[in-house]
C-alpha cells in the first residue's frame, strides 16, 4: 500500500473498488491475527462500516470513538498503520486498542467496554466551551450499551443539548452472547418478517436516490412502513430519551450506509443514533460460523489447560453443592461455560455490569447461598465501591475469583490485572489468596465450597496454563488451609517470599541454591508463624509479586519486619506495555534470570 493514510483514497473509489478493498483488508487482518493473536471476528465484522464511516467523516478532523476498541483494527489500517499492523500487540508494536499516544486519530483510549458515550459527552462539553465545530461520533456494540456507564451517559445527552452522533452496532453477540432485556430488544429486528420486506423497499428507494440528496426526504418515503412497524420498541427507548433514532441499516452495504451516515452528519438538532446490523467474522467462513471461538485468537501450548478451565472443571465437579456463579459477559473467558454446560441454572451472566454483579452477589449471600463472582482482575476495578459498601462493610461471605491477575500479555496496559492486591489490601475484614499453582487454585475453590467462608474472600490467579487434564485435577482434590509453604528450608539467613505462582519462577531459578523459599498463599491475612521466624532469623528478604509494588504485599513485609534488609520486586510505578507474558515478566524483573541475578547480589554481599 503506497499511501500511508489510506482513508484519504476512499472517496475516490467506486463501489466495486470498495468491495475489493474490503476483501484486501479482511485478508490483511486474517493473515496477521490468525497466525499470531488478537481479536479476529469483531474486526472482520466492521470492515464495510469503517470504510463507509471514513468516506463521510474524517478520523483526524472529527472525533470518532470506538467503544472497547478491540474492533478498531480497520481504523488503524486506514489511519496510517498498514505496515505497523504486522506487529500489532507485539512488544514495541502498535496496541490492540485505540491509544491517544499512538495516533491523533485515536480520539480516546477505550480498552474497557461502555466508556465511549461518556467520552463523547466530554468532547461535546469541551468543544462547546471552546467554540469548536467538529463531528463527534461513538461506535458502540449492543453488549457494551448494557453497561451502566453507557446508559448513564445516554441519559444526559438530550438534557445537555448535545448534538453528538452514536452508531449502535448490533451483531447479536458481545464476546459471548449478549444478555438482558436490551439485547433482546436489539435482536428482535433480525427475526421480524416485515424487516426483510422493507429492506427491499429501502433498496429500491436508495437506487433512485443519489448520495447527497435530502436525507429527510429519503427517510419520509420509508418511515411509515419501516420505522415503527419494524422496530417500534428501540425507537421508543431512544426517542423517549430525546435521541433521534434511524435504522436498522445493513452494516455491510457501503452505499446504504453512506446515505444514513450523510444524514446523521447533517443532523444538528440534538443527539442522533444510527442502528446498524453486522455479522461477526463477516467474509471469512471459518470465523463467521464460530465468532465466539475466534473473538480472541491465541496460540495455546499442547495439552495444557488454562487456569480459567481449571476453575470451570472444579465448579462443574461441585455442581451439586449450594452455590451459584456470576460472570460479566465472559462465560467462555472465565471457564464458567464448562459449568454452564453441565448445570445452566448455576451460572448467571448479567452482562458488562461488574458493580451491579457484586451488589447482586452480596444480596444472594444474605439469602444463604454462596455466590461465586468470577471476573477478570482488570474489570473488577470497576466494582471497587460495591466491594467496600455492599460486601465488605456488611461482612458478607462472597467468593471472588480474580482471573487474569498480573500481566496478561498482548492485551496490554488496559487489561493487566496488576492493581488488585493494592486496592483490596486496604479494605478491612477481607481475605486475599494467591494459589501457588493450578492444583492449589482448584483445592482452594474445592475447600471453600465444601466448608464455606466467613468473610469476603478473593482468589487471584494469572493467565497461565498447567499440564494436567480434568481427571487428574479431580483425583487430586483435597481440603487445604491458607498457610504459607516452605518449599526450601535452609539455615541460610536469606528468605525468598514468592506470592502465588511466582513460586514456580523462584523455585526454577534457585533450584540448586541454599536458601529459604516460601510460597505466600495468603496475602491477607499474613501467616504469623512465618512472620515470627522472619523476625527471629532473617537477615535478607526478597519478595516477588506479579502486581503493583505500591500498595502491594511487600509493603506489609516492610512494615512488619525491621530486622532484615528487604528487596522487593514487582510492577514499578508505571503502566506496562503490551508484549508476551514472558517479555513483560522480564522487563519487570520477574523472570528466572532476574531472580538469579538478585540472589547473586545478596550472596556477594554476604561473602
Amino acid at each position: 500500500m503506497p499511501e500511508k493514510y489510506l482513508y484519504k483514497k476512499l472517496k475516490n473509489m467506486n463501489y466495486k473498488e470498495l468491495d475489493d478493498f474490503a476483501m484486501q483488508i479482511r485478508e490483511r487482518i486474517f493473515d496477521v491475527i490468525y497466525n499470531n493473536n488478537g481479536h479476529l471476528s469483531s474486526n472482520l465484522g466492521v470492515v464495510e462500516l469503517t470504510l463507509a464511516l471514513y468516506r463521510i467523516f474524517d478520523p483526524f478532523e472529527d472525533k470518532i470513538i470506538w467503544d472497547t476498541s478491540h474492533q478498531s483494527y480497520v481504523h488503524k489500517i486506514l489511519t496510517g498503520r498498514w505496515q505497523e499492523f504486522e506487529n500489532i500487540r507485539k512488544m514495541g508494536g502498535i496496541s490492540g486498542f485505540t491509544n491517544i499516544f499512538e495516533s491523533e486519530s485515536d480520539a480516546f483510549g477505550t480498552g474497557h467496554a461502555g466508556t465511549s458515550i461518556s467520552a463523547l459527552l466530554g468532547y461535546f462539553i469541551g468543544d462547546n466551551l471552546r467554540g469548536l465545530k467538529r463531528n463527534k461520533i461513538a461506535i458502540i456494540g449492543d453488549g457494551a450499551l448494557t453497561c451502566g456507564m453507557a446508559l448513564e451517559s445516554l441519559n444526559q445527552l438530550k438534557s445537555l443539548n448535545s448534538n453528538v452522533k452514536i452508531i449502535l452496532n448490533t451483531n447479536d453477540m458481545a464476546i459471548s452472547n449478549s444478555v438482558g432485556s436490551l439485547s433482546t430488544l436489539f435482536s428482535k429486528v433480525r427475526v421480524k418478517e416485515n424487516y426483510m420486506k422493507m429492506k427491499k423497499r429501502l433498496k429500491n428507494t436508495l437506487n433512485e436516490t443519489d448520495i447527497g440528496h435530502d436525507f429527510e426526504t429519503v427517510l419520509k418515503k420509508i418511515k411509515d412502513g419501516f420505522k415503527y412497524s419494524i422496530y417500534e420498541e428501540p425507537v421508543g427507548f431512544f426517542e423517549d430519551m430525546g435521541i433521534k433514532y434511524y435504522g436498522p441499516v445493513d452494516g455491510h452495504n457501503i452505499k446504504e450506509l453512506e446515505i444514513f451516515l450523510n444524514g446523521i452528519k447533517n443532523y444538528n438538532e440534538g443527539p442522533i443514533l444510527l442502528h446498524v446490523l453486522t455479522t461477526k467474522g463477516k467474509g471469512v467462513e471459518l470465523v463467521e460460523n464460530n465468532p465466539s471461538k475466534y473473538h480472541g485468537v491465541s496460540k495455546k501450548a499442547g495439552e495444557a489447560i488454562s487456569f480459567s478451565e481449571i476453575v470451570g472443571y472444579t465448579l462443574k465437579y461441585l455442581k451439586n453443592f449450594e452455590f451459584i456463579a456470576f460472570t460479566a459477559a465472559m462465560p467462555d473467558g472465565t471457564g464458567l461455560n464448562i459449568l454452564k454446560k453441565a448445570s445452566p441454572e448455576k451460572v448467571f451472566d448479567l452482562g458488562i455490569t461488574e458493580p451491579s454483579i457484586v451488589t447482586t452477589a452480596a444480596a444472594v449471600s444474605i439469602t444463604g447461598i454462596l455466590p461465586v463472582v468470577d471476573i477478570y482482575s482488570t474489570f473488577m476495578q470497576r466494582s471497587f465501591d460495591s466491594i467496600i459498601h455492599d460486601v465488605a462493610l456488611q461482612k458478607l461471605p462472597v467468593l471472588f475469583l480474580l482471573d487474569r491477575a498480573g500481566l496478561v500479555g498482548e492485551d496490554g496496559s488496559t487489561h493487566h490485572g496488576v492493581f488488585d492486591i493494592s486496592y483490596l489490601r486496604l479494605i478491612p475484614d477481607i481475605e486475599i489468596l494467591a494459589p501457588q499453582d493450578g492444583k492449589d487454585l482448584a483445592n482452594m475453590i474445592y475447600t471453600f465450597i465444601l466448608k464455606g467462608i466467613e468473610k469476603p474472600t478473593f482468589i487471584r490467579f494469572p493467565k497461565e496454563t498447567e499440564k494436567l487434564d480434568e481427571g487428574e485435577l479431580i483425583s487430586n482434590f483435597k481440603i487445604v488451609d491458607k498457610k504459607w509453604n516452605f518449599l526450601k528450608k535452609s539455615k541460610n539467613k536469606i528468605y525468598i517470599l514468592a506470592v502465588g505462582t511466582m513460586t514456580k519462577t523462584v523455585m526454577k531459578a534457585l533450584e540448586y541454591e541454599d536458601v529459604n523459599i516460601i510460597s505466600v498463599r495468603s496475602i491477607k491475612p499474613l501467616d504469623n508463624f512465618v512472620i515470627n521466624e522472619l523476625l527471629e532469623n532473617a537477615e535478607y528478604i526478597l519478595t516477588y509479586e506479579e502486581g503493583s509494588l505500591n500498595g502491594g504485599f511487600n509493603e506489609e513485609i516492610h512494615k512488619r519486619i525491621k530486622n532484615a534488609e528487604i528487596h522487593s520486586f514487582g510492577i514499578e510505578d508505571n503502566f506496562i506495555t503490551h508484549g508476551t507474558r514472558e517479555q513483560l515478566l522480564e522487563i519487570c524483573e520477574l523472570d528466572c534470570n532476574s531472580v538469579k541475578k538478585h540472589f547473586e547480589k545478596i550472596k556477594n554481599k554476604i561473602l
